[in-house]
């Protein structure tokens, strides 16, 4: 794999960092995760070691106090071979404990040293304490959510944590790319908030093209989620010939004309609401629709 031999020291808590070495790990990285001796605060979660399990599986785990001399000194002894630390802790804080990047550098010019933060290191907000809610609120990513009773909705998965899991896992490799070259490592750092605002650019756009937004949010009949009789189809025909041919196939060709027209979706919706999934699933087979059924977890592992 791409990133066999590279070894990967994971700090981090939660969700963000342990994804980030997940999607390494899956490439190769041989990854220790370091707990305090308190443990991952993911462990103390409702169905905590369930998560903890299925972010760190295959990895190799170990309990240091980087704050007691002991620990500190087993700590640095790993710096000193590894090729990648990744960290989540708030600014400002492995620097307070003398680890920081310069620190660590020192012993080990080659470390990749991975940031990941809520707000970046910087800033007002930098100190903030927050979590995947928040970073969506404050990048306006959470007032695009559809509302209920006019309050926007929280996504069923913590998308700015993943996010910027992923992304600091890019960042990692494009460090290791560069030292490769040079034979020096650096500093890389992912503010969740920040990303999370540059994931607004095409709504961002919208609005200075003076529209209200894309229309992704189940406003477009082409774009919507709808009830069947059995549960729901996601339809995301957004091309002109793929819905072209989802009318087509449900019977609805006078539809054809009117991709955009909010007013077409309850139209739409009659049509499809008395048809069971697994019955449009064959209708729409080997057809370019852009039709899914809407499968909860368990019938999405069968799938």
């Amino acid at each position: 794999m791409s990133l066999d031999g590279v070894r990967v020291l994971d700090l981090s808590r939660l969700l963000p960092g342990g994804y980030c070495t997940q999607l390494l790990h899956a490439q190769g990285a041989r990854v220790t995760k370091i707990e305090p001796p308190a443990g991952d605060p993911i462990r103390r979660l409702p169905g905590g070691a369930a998560y903890f399990d299925a972010l760190h599986h295959g990895k190799q785990l170990l309990t240091m106090d980087l704050r007691s001399p002991s620990g500190r000194e087993a700590f640095l002894r790993r710096v000193v071979d590894a090729d990648v630390l990744v960290e989540g802790y708030r600014p400002g804080r492995m620097e307070q404990m003398e680890l920081g990047y310069p620190a660590l550098a020192a012993i080990n010019p080659a470390l990749v040293y991975c940031a990941i933060t809520g707000y970046g290191s910087g800033g007002a907000l930098a100190q903030h304490a927050g979590h995947d809610l928040n970073y969506l609120a404050r990048s306006g990513a959470l007032a695009l959510m559809p509302r209920h009773d006019g309050v926007p909705t929280i996504p069923g998965l913590q998308v700015a944590d993943l996010a910027g899991g992923l992304e600091a896992a890019f960042l990692i490799a494009a460090a290791l790319t560069d030292r490769a070259k040079t034979g020096r490592g650096q500093r890389v750092e992912v503010s969740m908030t920040g990303l999370m605002r540059s994931w607004t650019a095409l709504p961002r756009a919208a609005r200075w093209a003076g529209l209200s937004g894309l229309g992704l949010t189940g406003e477009l009949p082409c774009y919507h989620v709808y009830a069947v009789a059995d549960g729901f189809l996601s339809v995301a025909a957004l091309e002109a010939a793929f819905w072209a041919e989802f009318c087509d196939a449900i019977d609805r060709a006078d539809l054809s004309a009117r991709q955009f027209d909010p007013g077409a979706v309850d139209a739409v919706q009659a049509t499809l609401r008395f048809a069971t999934r697994a019955e449009w699933t064959a209708r729409f087979a080997n057809k370019d629709v852009c039709v899914e059924p809407v499968l909860d977890l368990a019938e999405s592992e069968e799938d």
